[in-house]
């Protein structure tokens, strides 16, 4: 997957149930998040639960975080049927930080949780996402 160049976060263009959207690739983030809107607009009756604790993280503030099952996530040729426990967020503050910056909005974060569990890798070089195959346990 081929990455946008002349950004200041890294960025790919993704789909989710068939919706365009610009997704951030963090390594910091510990997990992947969807904003709430974007998902409550693509899957108007999608149930979302809330996760224990009180996370901080995006604009440095506490928050609580609902979690839900996307369907159909895809970037290029990678598919996941479904995408468990994404955590829904309000992007406000994130998305008036990239107007202010003249970029077009974002509607997800991959975080930590997505590169490991899909032994995906960033190679900055040559501006490309991998999704490298995980050797078979004998």
């Amino acid at each position: 997957m081929q990455l946008e160049k002349g950004d200041y976060h890294t960025l790919v263009n993704g789909s989710v149930a068939g919706t365009r959207a610009r997704i951030v690739l963090d390594t910091g983030a510990s997990h992947s998040c969807m904003d709430a809107s974007f998902a409550a607009k693509i899957f108007p009756q999608l149930q979302a639960t809330e996760h224990e604790g009180v996370t901080a993280g995006i604009g440095g503030d506490d928050f609580q975080v609902r979690v839900a099952d996307i369907p159909d996530f895809r970037i290029g040729r990678y598919k996941r049927p479904i995408f468990k426990d994404m955590a829904l967020l309000d992007f406000a503050y994130i998305n008036m930080a990239y107007v202010r910056l003249n970029k077009k909005p974002v509607q997800m974060i991959l975080g930590n949780d997505f590169f490991v569990q899909n032994h995906a890798v960033i190679n900055y070089e040559d501006g490309c996402l991998y999704f490298t195959i995980e050797k078979s346990e004998k």
